[in-house]
């Protein structure tokens, strides 16, 4: 599952995704699972972060990990987009995460659900 870390930037995330929607559908069920109740653990194994990122991830709280563990592991079971956008730094006056979320869910009557979207993102 972690053979790789991935640059937390834009391209890293992309490749990440990329390359755990190649797996087999029971692989990307167990790192749905991982994220699912291990987020921060998942984001550090996954992503090559610095001491201070790894500060600040843990400083985002429980709610967030736990919330965010949801929807990364919703996407990976129906490999939805998940996306990174990093704002300038150079133009920030505070630090922030923001969580785009675009999933659209259609049903019908002895037919699996159709599933599109994603989730992005954005980092000030």
């Amino acid at each position: 599952m972690f053979t790789k870390k991935y640059p937390f930037t834009s391209i890293g995330v992309d490749d990440k995704i990329y390359d755990l929607y190649q797996e087999e559908n029971d692989q990307v069920e167990l790192e749905a699972n991982y994220v699912e109740v291990n987020f921060f653990d998942w984001v550090i194994s996954t992503f090559t972060l610095t001491e201070d990122q790894i500060a600040y991830l843990y400083s985002l709280g429980l709610e967030f990990a736990l919330k965010n563990g949801q929807v990364l592991a919703y996407c990976f079971r129906h490999r939805l987009t998940v996306t990174l956008t990093k704002g300038d730094i150079a133009l920030r006056s505070s630090k922030f995460i923001r969580r785009e979320e675009n999933v659209e869910a259609t049903s019908q009557p002895g037919q699996d659900d159709l599933i599109t979207g994603g989730v992005n993102y954005f980092i000030s």
